[in-house]
């Protein structure tokens, strides 16, 4: 099994072995950390990772876990920052 480690939050990581999603206790708290020290709302952060406001929304408030494809578009779009 191969692991992929992603560095999206500030104090924890997301580990994802193929399909399966391990989500850091912490992720939903540091999600939305990041996206406010961003200067972002949840319809920016959308629109920069084409991943739905209602969605991210549901990640923050730790009803989701996420997929590997989900955790890239949210850490690339977190790097570029504002629209």
């Amino acid at each position: 099994m191969t692991k992929i480690i992603v560095d999206l939050t500030i104090q924890g990581t997301i580990r994802t072995e193929e399909d399966e999603t391990l989500v850091d206790a912490n992720f939903a708290k540091e999600l939305k950390l990041r996206r406010l020290t961003k200067g972002l709302t949840m319809a920016q952060l959308s629109k920069l990772s084409g991943v739905s406001a209602s969605h991210i929304g549901r990640l923050e408030r730790g009803e989701r876990t996420l997929r590997y494809e989900i955790v890239m578009k949210l850490k690339k779009a977190l790097e570029r920052g504002r629209p």
